[in-house]
């Protein structure tokens, strides 16, 4: 599953304060029609800067996203909790820098036995649980390297 991250709080507010100052200056400039024209040309760069503004702070290195639909994922055990899978998305983001030209098949036993010497990192997940969320976190990163700037 592609994990698309929404902005909407950042995104929408700046759309809207720069809609209303887009508005102010095509009014001023042009008039009743101006403010209209402002109003869109200045709400549309406004939820395009307010995005990015959202991207910094909260990266797809963030768990936040993750901690939002773990329990909806396929791979879900019942019963688990955040603390559980928190540590399996954690440990895909920071194995997928060292190890993603190579692929997860390629580096499956290393990672487990990197899971498995570290104790789970105090989840209560086996490796053959924890994997799919380590996938999801290196799909993810794949993802989003493969983004257009």
């Amino acid at each position: 599953m592609s994990l698309k991250k929404d902005h909407i709080l950042g995104s929408g507010s700046a759309a809207l304060a720069a809609g209303a100052a887009g508005a102010a200056i095509g009014g001023m400039i042009a008039g009743p029609a101006g403010v209209a024209v402002g109003a869109a040309a200045g709400g549309a760069l406004g939820a395009v800067a307010g995005h990015r503004a959202s991207e910094a702070a909260d990266p797809t290195d963030d768990l936040g996203h993750f901690q939002q639909l773990y329990w909806k994922m396929p791979y879900y055990v019942e019963g688990h909790d955040w603390h559980d899978y928190a540590p399996a998305y954690r440990y895909g983001l920071d194995t997928w820098a060292q190890h993603h030209a190579r692929g997860l098949d390629a580096v499956e036993s290393q990672l487990q036995g990197g899971w498995e010497a570290a104790q789970r990192f105090g989840s209560r997940l086996q490796w053959q649980q924890a994997k799919p969320a380590i996938a999801h976190a290196w799909e993810s990163k794949d993802d989003e390297q493969r983004k257009p700037m």
